[in-house]
């Protein structure tokens, strides 16, 4: 990909991140993305089909930025692991306000389950999880970071990771 579409990609998801802090995700427009990006329409469908492209490439950003640490520190246990995406969104607080003000929690537990079995595939194969377990597993830390959210991440991180691994993770 050339830097230009790079640059294009990147101010279109930083405006729509912007947006999300001040509306819902459903009044938001191609067109005003478009014009606070200050990019055409013709290079905004050159890189996206539709606004849920633009989310999930943003949300996909974002989740690589929690895989990155993972790799960069070389985490390998859950607990570990659950600790750096809690802390992820601890260290980003507007970001997970956003979403859940822009009434994207739907969307936000879809990606965070695919990426919950990607990471359970690759650190943790030995685990066999079925689907359905996963989907239990990512539903429960789900909750927990919107509660955590939600109450301006006043709860000790230890106390959240030693619940979760007593009472969500396997």
């Amino acid at each position: 990909m050339n830097m230009k579409s790079v640059r294009t990609q990147q101010q279109i998801e930083k405006t729509l991140f912007s947006l999300l802090q001040k509306k819902p995700y459903a009044e938001i427009s191609i067109a005003e993305i478009t014009r606070k990006a200050n990019v055409s329409r013709t290079s905004f469908y050159r890189n996206y089909e539709n606004k849920d492209d633009v989310l999930s490439q943003f949300l996909a950003n974002q989740y690589q930025k929690f895989i990155d640490d993972l790799h960069k520190h070389q985490i390998h246990t859950l607990k570990d692991q659950l600790a750096i995406y809690l802390e992820f969104f601890k260290k980003n607080p507007q970001l997970m306000k956003s979403l859940l003000a822009a009434g994207l929690e739907g969307s936000l537990l879809n990606f965070q389950t695919q990426y919950l079995n990607k990471l359970l595939k690759v650190y943790h194969p030995d685990l066999h999880l079925t689907d359905h377990a996963i989907s239990y597993q990512s539903g429960g830390i789900y909750m927990l970071l919107v509660w955590w959210a939600k109450q301006n991440y006043q709860t000790d991180l230890d106390i959240l990771i030693d619940y979760a691994q007593k009472h969500i993770m396997l």
